[in-house]
C-alpha cells in the first residue's frame, strides 16, 4: 500500500506541475481582452507606431539594410504577438511623429509623460525606464551651474520642458536629432547636449572625438516611460495595459536588453516571480530530469514558434511596404464587395485614412471615376475573368484592370483592382505628334522659302539693269513699286525662315517687339481674310532673355486662339511692359469670349471648346507649361468692355 501511494503521489505531483507550468505559461503569453475590446479593434484594424528614425539603440533605421529597428521596435513587435493584432512601425523625425500622434495619424509612440504633453494624449502604464545626461568638452561637477551653459537638444524631446523649467532663461538650440546636437558640440557651436543616456553613449561612441566629449557624474532625471496615444482614441489604453503586463510576466523584455546591451540587467523592472519556481523546483527536485527536459523542450518550442510568428510578421510588414510604395492604385475586395486592402497611392488619390476605406463598401474607392469602373467589378466577379479598359474622368485617363484571386481549390476568392494613371503617357504621345508635325511643317516652310528666294533674286537682278538702261518718270515708279514688292517678300521668307530654325535649350536676348512682329507677319493673310485688325504697343528697348522656341510655342498659340475667337473684323492687341520685376505681355482680343463655367477649366490637358478636329485641347496647357519652365505664369481675365485678355508675365533677367 506504501507503495502503490507513493507511486500515486509521485503521478500526482507530475501532473500538479505540468498544470501549474502550462497555466503559468500561459497566462503569461495570452491577454485576456473583452469583447468590447475585440471589437474596438476589429474596427480600428491594424495600429500605427510612428516614433524617432534615428535614436539608437532604441529605434533607429539601419542604414545597411533600411529596416527600422531598436529596443522598443522589438518591444512593440513583441507587443504585437501578445495582442494578436498587426502594429505597423513606422520611423519619422521626433517632431513629425508627435504632430502625427496629436492628429490621429498614427495610434501610440513611447514618451516620457508630461502635463503639458497630457493635454494632448492619453498614458499607458510604464514600459521601461530611462535616464537622461549631459555632455560637454568639459567636466560637468554640479548640475545647478548648467543653467548658464548654450545647450543643443532634439527638437519636441521631453528634456527641453525639463530644462526650461528647472533653469528658467536657459539657451536651447534645438536640432533633429541627437547625432546633429552632438555634430554642434564637437565643432563648438553649443557648450553641452543632453538627452537619453543609451542614444548619448551611441552617438558619441560613433564620433572620432569621443574621448574628448565628458558625460555629467550626476543624472538630469531617471523616469518611466510610457505609451502615448491620442485623446481621440482613448479605448486603446486599457488594451495597451494588458499587452505590457503579459510582457512583464515573462523573460521576453530582459531577453531585448541582452540583444542590444549584452547585459542582463533589464530596463524595466520585472515583477519577481523566482520564490514561486524555488518552491515548485524544491517540491519537483525528484523528478528534476523529467522536468527539465519537457521544461526545455516546452521552451524550445516557444521559441521557435516565437521566431517563426516574428519572420510571417516580418515578411507580412515588407510586403505591406512594397504594396504601399507602388504608383499604381491598389485594393482588394472580397466577395461581399468589402474592401479588405488598400495601398497608400489609392489612399492619397481618395484623400482619406486608411481606417475610412477598410471593412467600408467598394463604392467609396470607386465614386471618384466613371459608373463603368464599379460595373466592371461586378462583371469580373460574376464572370471570374481578367479585365482591362481606359476609362477617361475629369480629362485624365486611367487604365483600370480587374483580377480576380482564387484559392487553391479554384474557388473565387477576392477581386485585386489596379487603376493606373496614364495622363502623362498620353500627353507625351501627343506632345510628340505635335512636335513632329511643327517640325515637319517647319521643313517645308525653310524649303518653300529658299525655293522662293531664287526666282526674287532674279527679278531683283533683272530689275537692277531695266533700271539703269530706262530712264524716265512712269518706268522709274514701276520699278520702285517691283523693288519695294520684292523687299515684302524677301521679308516674309526670313520671318518663314526663322520660324523653321530649330533651336536648343539655351537662352539668348530677344528684341520682344522684333520678335512679336515676325509672328504676328507669319498671320497676317489669315487675319486680313477675316479683316482682323491687329495692334502691337512695346517699347524698342525691352529685351529679355528667354529660350526662342518656348516663347514662341507660347505666343504662337495665344495669338491662334485669337484669331479663331474673333469674328469677321474683329481686334487683336499685344502690349508688353514692365511691372514689379516682371515683363508682362497681354493678347487682347475682341473674340467670342469664354464662359464662366469653362475658366477653370482652359489650362487642363484635352480639354477645348473647337469643334471636332479643329483643335486637340493641347495648346493652352503646352504653353501653360512652357511658362511654367520658363519661371513665369499665364493668367486669364476680361477687360471691362468685355475683351477676353491672356496675360504671360516672366521674370526680368539682371
Amino acid at each position: 500500500r506504501k507503495h502503490n501511494f507513493l507511486i500515486v503521489f509521485i503521478l500526482a505531483m507530475i501532473f500538479i506541475f505540468i498544470v501549474t507550468n502550462t497555466y503559468l505559461s500561459h497566462e503569461s503569453t495570452v491577454v485576456r481582452l473583452t469583447e468590447a475590446e475585440k471589437e474596438w479593434l476589429k474596427n480600428h484594424g491594424s495600429l500605427v507606431y510612428a516614433a524617432d528614425n534615428n535614436a539608437p539603440p532604441l529605434r533607429f533605421v539601419d542604414e545597411s539594410d533600411g529596416q527600422y529597428k531598436g529596443v522598443v521596435v522589438d518591444y512593440v513587435n513583441l507587443l504585437s504577438l501578445q495582442l494578436g493584432v498587426n502594429i505597423e512601425v513606422h520611423p519619422l523625425l521626433w517632431e513629425k511623429a508627435l504632430v502625427n500622434l496629436s492628429e490621429g495619424n498614427s495610434d501610440l509612440c513611447d514618451m516620457f509623460s508630461s502635463e503639458e504633453r497630457s493635454k494632448y494624449f492619453v498614458f499607458t502604464n510604464p514600459i521601461y525606464s530611462l535616464r537622461a545626461v549631459v555632455v560637454s568638452n568639459d567636466e560637468i561637477e554640479d548640475l545647478n551651474d548648467i543653467g548658464q551653459l548654450h545647450f543643443a537638444t532634439q527638437e519636441g524631446d521631453y528634456v527641453n520642458e525639463y530644462l526650461r523649467t528647472r533653469y528658467p532663461g536657459i539657451s536651447i538650440t534645438t536640432v533633429p536629432d541627437v547625432s546633429h546636437a552632438i555634430n554642434l558640440l564637437i565643432n563648438g557651436k553649443v557648450q553641452a547636449v543632453a538627452g537619453d543616456e543609451p542614444v548619448i553613449l551611441h552617438h558619441i561612441n560613433s564620433k572620432d572625438q569621443k574621448d574628448s566629449l565628458k558625460i555629467a557624474r550626476e543624472t538630469l532625471y531617471d523616469k518611466d516611460v510610457v505609451f502615448a496615444i491620442p485623446r481621440s482614441k482613448k479605448e486603446l489604453v486599457p488594451i495597451i495595459n494588458k499587452g505590457i503586463s503579459a510582457i512583464e510576466s515573462t523573460d521576453q523584455l530582459e531577453r531585448i536588453q541582452q540583444k542590444w546591451f549584452g547585459i542582463s540587467t533589464p530596463i524595466v523592472q520585472m515583477p519577481d516571480n523566482s520564490m514561486l519556481f524555488r518552491v515548485l523546483f524544491a517540491l519537483f527536485g525528484t523528478f528534476g530530469i523529467v522536468v527539465i527536459g519537457m521544461f526545455t523542450w516546452n521552451k524550445s518550442l516557444k521559441r521557435e514558434v516565437d521566431r517563426r510568428t516574428k519572420e510571417v510578421l516580418n515578411s507580412k510588414n515588407d510586403l505591406q511596404i512594397t504594396f504601399d510604395g507602388m504608383t499604381e492604385y491598389i485594393a482588394l475586395i472580397d466577395l461581399n464587395c468589402i474592401v479588405i486592402n488598400i495601398n497608400k497611392s489609392y489612399l492619397d488619390f481618395l484623400r482619406l485614412e486608411k481606417s475610412d476605406v477598410i471593412q467600408k463598401s467598394q463604392d467609396i474607392i470607386f465614386e471618384r471615376f466613371s459608373h463603368e469602373v464599379k460595373e466592371m467589378a461586378d462583371y469580373a466577379m460574376k464572370t471570374e475573368m481578367n479585365m482591362s479598359r481606359e476609362i477617361i474622368k475629369n480629362y485624365h485617363h486611367y487604365i483600370v484592370r480587374m483580377y480576380p484571386l482564387k484559392d487553391s481549390f479554384d474557388v473565387l476568392k477576392n477581386l485585386l483592382v489596379i487603376i493606373q494613371d496614364v495622363t502623362n503617357e498620353k500627353l507625351s504621345e501627343n506632345k510628340l505628334l505635335q512636335a513632329n508635325k511643327m517640325a515637319a511643317i517647319g521643313q517645308l516652310a525653310a524649303g518653300m522659302a529658299h525655293e522662293i528666294r531664287n526666282p526674287l533674286g532674279i527679278i531683283r537682278n533683272q530689275s537692277f539693269i531695266l533700271e539703269s538702261r530706262v530712264k524716265d518718270s512712269r518706268t522709274e515708279r514701276s520699278f520702285t513699286l517691283i523693288n519695294s514688292s520684292v523687299e515684302r517678300a524677301g521679308k516674309i521668307i526670313d520671318n518663314l525662315l526663322e520660324f523653321s530654325r530649330l533651336t536648343d535649350d539655351e537662352r539668348r536676348w530677344i528684341n520682344l517687339k522684333e520678335f512679336i512682329s515676325k509672328l504676328l507677319s507669319l498671320e497676317n493673310k489669315t487675319m486680313m481674310k477675316k479683316g482682323i485688325e491687329s495692334g502691337l504697343d512695346c517699347n524698342e528697348d525691352i529685351k529679355i532673355f528667354s529660350n526662342v522656341e518656348s516663347l514662341k510655342h507660347i505666343l504662337i498659340n495665344l495669338i491662334s486662339n485669337s484669331i479663331d475667337a474673333v469674328e469677321k473684323y474683329g481686334n487683336i492687341q499685344i502690349n508688353c511692359f514692365l511691372e514689379d520685376d516682371l515683363i508682362k505681355i497681354q493678347v487682347i482680343d475682341t473674340g467670342i469670349g469664354i464662359e464662366e463655367d469653362q475658366i477653370e477649366k482652359i489650362f487642363n490637358p484635352f480639354y477645348t471648346t473647337k469643334e471636332i478636329g479643329k483643335g486637340t485641347g493641347l495648346g493652352l496647357y503646352i504653353a501653360y507649361n512652357e511658362a511654367k519652365k520658363l519661371g513665369g505664369d499665364i493668367t486669364f481675365s476680361r477687360s471691362n468692355d468685355g475683351k477676353t485678355i491672356f496675360e504671360v508675365a516672366l521674370p526680368v533677367e539682371k
